[in-house]
């Protein structure tokens, strides 16, 4: 039985999680206030109710009709003969046509769980879930314009780009192999170029990037191929700001995920890192390291910069917090990029870096063998 400090602890955390819309963290700590052992949310689809999240593997079918209940809140008998107690809820309590079920499962020592708690239980979720609701078709417009736009145009630039410079590269390469050139010729051919070889490589990047965010679908991803690749598109620009990127890729499990996404992670942390580095005159590295933590695939970005003032670590990943809003900074990046990672079902959060400045640390689920693959890991509610 926990206590008053356990309880209020449980809450918070929860409230906390729900906040961030990681819906099946914030359900699992209000279980644990609440004093349940297990439980689960449903959703009414067709003709029966599916399964959206749970605390556990539920084996579980509630039958019941919803709008059969004669209270927002019942007991129901369980299915498969547990020695607990099974407590159902309407979403919304006040609906006659709920749209979700509550369930929630109480071992017979509690006798009868707090009424009030679950009242109170319920509406904090069915807040929450509303709330996804509204944004969902937001995001997903948010992410269609953005797929399509940045997607044309990067594809367009690399064109543009490649057609003159085959121009370029082709008379370079017939120039020098004429005899009659000096050896300051040559140099200067062999400089141009190599700068040109550099080019192609960034409009490669570029068109690679492009392709990647036109696909929606989910696919099994090298993880430390994708950190490389996105890792070189946005380590140009900050080479002219005396900015290094430098890579620390440990051998790591497949991700299954979208490309376009995971690279989005990758070039928001390090530009970011870059800049605060640059805008500060203080620090020039920014490291991108990866490696194994159990089952989780482990991206850190860390820097030797000014770090993230005190003032902010508690809202760093809140929109519309920024301290470049004098320059244009919106603030978005950050919260853009936790929620691809709570999408991922990964996580996400702010260390101070050994080198001084920050570290942003991502973990993901990684790919397990055993699953097909179509098949995303730990994907509830999909």
């Amino acid at each position: 039985m926990m206590d008053f400090r356990e309880q209020l602890l449980a809450l918070k955390t929860a409230i906390s999680f729900g906040r961030k819309n990681q819906l099946r963290e914030a359900f699992c700590s209000l279980l644990k206030w609440l004093g349940a052992s297990k439980g689960g949310i449903y959703r009414w689809k067709g003709d029966k109710w599916e399964l959206l999240f749970a605390s556990e593997e539920l084996s579980h079918d509630f039958t019941v009709n919803a709008t059969e209940f004669k209270s927002p809140i019942e007991r129901c008998e369980s299915s498969v003969g547990e020695d607990e107690g099974w407590w159902l809820a309407r979403i919304p309590l006040d609906s006659n046509s709920p749209s979700h079920l509550f369930a929630a499962s109480f071992p017979e020592s509690l006798q009868e769980p707090d009424e009030n708690a679950l009242q109170i239980a319920v509406e904090l979720i069915t807040n929450w879930l509303m709330a996804q609701e509204r944004e969902q078709p937001l995001e997903h417009l948010a992410r269609s314009f953005r797929v399509a736009t940045l997607g044309e145009l990067a594809a367009g630039i690399a064109h543009e780009i490649n057609n003159p410079l085959q121009v370029v590269m082709g008379n370079a390469e017939l120039i020098l192999d004429t005899e009659e050139l000096s050896e300051r010729a040559k140099e200067k051919l062999t400089d141009i170029l190599e700068a040109a070889n550099q080019i192609r490589e960034i409009a490669y990047a570029i068109t690679h990037f492009a392709d990647a965010r036109r696909t929606e679908e989910k696919e099994l991803l090298d993880f430390n191929k994708v950190v490389q690749e996105a890792t070189q598109l946005v380590s140009y620009s900050l080479v002219r700001e005396g900015v290094k990127v430098e890579l620390e890729l440990s051998p790591v499990l497949p991700f299954w995920g979208r490309r376009g996404d995971l690279e989005e992670i990758i070039v928001q942390l390090v530009r970011n890192a870059g800049e605060a580095i640059a805008e500060s005159e203080k620090g020039s590295r920014v490291i991108v390291h990866t490696e194994m933590r159990d089952q989780w695939v482990r991206l850190e970005i860390e820097d030797d910069g000014p770090g993230v003032p005190n003032e902010l670590r508690d809202r760093i990943f809140d929109p519309f917090v920024t301290t470049k809003a004098a320059k244009g900074g919106t603030g978005l990046g950050l919260a853009i990029v936790q929620n691809i990672v709570t999408a991922h079902n990964g996580r996400i959060w702010l260390e101070d870096s050994s080198f001084g400045g920050a570290k942003f640390v991502v973990e993901l689920p990684s790919w397990q063998i055993t699953q097909p693959h179509h098949e995303a890991p730990n994907e509830e509610g999909e």
